[in-house]
């Protein structure tokens, strides 16, 4: 649906030039929302905005639904950006517009009738939850019924794509959520094909089917989003997903000196990434069960990540050296991903 191949830009500035994308290659796929993260100055914002040619990129290609953005005239650009919808962080509405005016406006551009805009918008209205709130205006509304009336406007020339300008930044934690869910089920009715950048990892997980990780203008990562939050390649993905899912280990371990090794009177620290129906069989239960060792639970967290449970534990095993080495090849053998963080003195433990 949409490729990028070999995307640069350079800004040119009074002191300096600013390389905002290096090489970016990219593909999204028809009816997915696929997510970009990245802090800020990333490159981000730069990258989706290429993607409908308000950002020229100075080379590689931009090919949206078959056709190559780049090549083309100004008059068959302005044509084809109306079936690429967009909305923004800060709303970008007429304040001297009704709500529905609003939607309508792009409508009213296009050339289209009084009877085709109203035959466009209401249902648009519906779709939003805004049916009430028609002859109403900007200042009137809240940040999440503004964000509804720029969905709704963004949908109004049906677009084939929606690009989503950290379309949630400005919201409370609740009305983020509303607005994802609005998103989720419009990409679901219509087959919409969404980009949505973002530097808040939640929003990727709640609603994104992949994720390209973009830092200093250069896509560093990319994969489904289970995929990287269960195996993370970089250390600022690790960052990302930190703010959702701690992998730090505990305190008591911080100046703590690990041997990769098995050692005398060492106890085994492992990190437990289970997924799927591995998360919800008891594999602990079973190990314990199985081995003479001690297992102490230093971290546990079980979430849920595209409606696939995701867990994880940081544990410590105690026994004889032989008892943890059969516990670790019987917890290799189930289904779950296995860190051997190291092997720590006893006493270590009890000191911390």
């Amino acid at each position: 649906m949409i490729q990028l191949k070999g995307i640069e830009k350079i800004y040119q500035g009074s002191a300096a030039s600013v390389h905002a994308l290096q090489g970016v290659d990219l593909t999204v796929n028809r009816g997915e929302i696929f997510g970009i993260i990245g802090k800020s100055g990333a490159g981000k914002s730069t990258l989706i905005r290429c993607i409908n040619m308000l950002e020229q990129p100075d080379s590689g290609s931009v090919t949206v639904d078959g056709e190559e953005l780049t090549s083309m005239t100004e008059p068959h650009l302005r044509q084809v950006r109306r079936k690429i919808g967009m909305i923004f962080q800060h709303f970008n509405l007429l304040s001297s517009r009704t709500v529905f005016e609003n939607v309508a406006f792009p409508l009213e551009l296009a050339g289209k009738s009084k009877a085709e805009i109203a035959a466009a918008v209401l249902p648009l209205l519906e779709l939003v939850g805004l049916a009430d709130k028609k002859d109403q205006y900007p200042a009137q509304l809240s940040g999440g019924q503004k964000q509804r009336v720029g969905i709704a406007r963004a949908l109004a020339n049906q677009p084939k794509v929606l690009l989503c300008d950290e379309a949630t930044s400005a919201l409370d934690p609740q009305t983020t959520k509303s607005i994802l869910e609005l998103l989720r089920n419009i990409n679901r009715q219509l087959q919409l094909t969404i980009v949505l950048i973002t530097h808040e990892m939640h929003v990727i997980k709640e609603i994104c089917d992949r994720v390209a990780v973009i830092d200093g203008g250069k896509i560093i990562e990319q994969g489904p989003v289970l995929q990287l939050f269960t195996n993370p390649q970089t250390a600022i993905t690790r960052d990302f997903i930190s703010a959702i899912i701690n992998h730090d280990l505990p305190a008591l371990f911080h100046d703590t000196e690990f041997s990769p090794e098995p050692l005398p009177h060492t106890n085994l620290v492992l990190r437990l990434s289970f997924i799927g129906r591995s998360a919800e069989e008891p594999v602990i239960a079973g190990m314990i069960r199985r081995f003479n060792v001690d297992t102490s639970i230093l971290y546990g967290n079980i979430d849920h990540i595209q409606r696939t449970t995701f867990g994880t534990l940081i544990i410590e095993l105690s026994g004889e050296q032989s008892s943890l080495q059969s516990a670790l090849h019987y917890l290799r053998t189930r289904e779950l991903r296995i860190e051997v963080i190291g092997y720590v003195a006893r006493h270590d433990r009890a000191a911390g």
